[in-house]
């Protein structure tokens, strides 16, 4: 993935493992990955409520085929966008 299209908005020190935060260069953007990311059927990621962007909580109750697929969806996403 681009690390320079998404970057994490929470400060390093405060970062979970569990819960990853990132933003886009553009709200619009932002909004176009959760559409993308419903229409592929992975319908698992919600928009941080206090920093904003997108949230994937991948605690062990996600779906394995889930874990694997966000990386291969963030990566194709930034070469369409970014």
């Amino acid at each position: 993935a681009n690390l320079e299209f998404y970057n994490c908005p929470v400060q390093e020190s405060a970062r979970s493992n569990k819960n990853i935060v990132w933003r886009l260069p553009k709200e619009d953007l932002e909004k176009q990955f959760v559409a993308e990311e419903l229409a592929e059927g992975m319908n698992w990621l919600k928009v941080h409520r206090s920093v904003g962007g997108c949230l994937a909580s991948v605690y062990n109750a996600m779906p394995v085929a889930c874990a694997k697929a966000l990386p291969d969806f963030i990566g194709e996403f930034s070469r369409k966008y970014g």
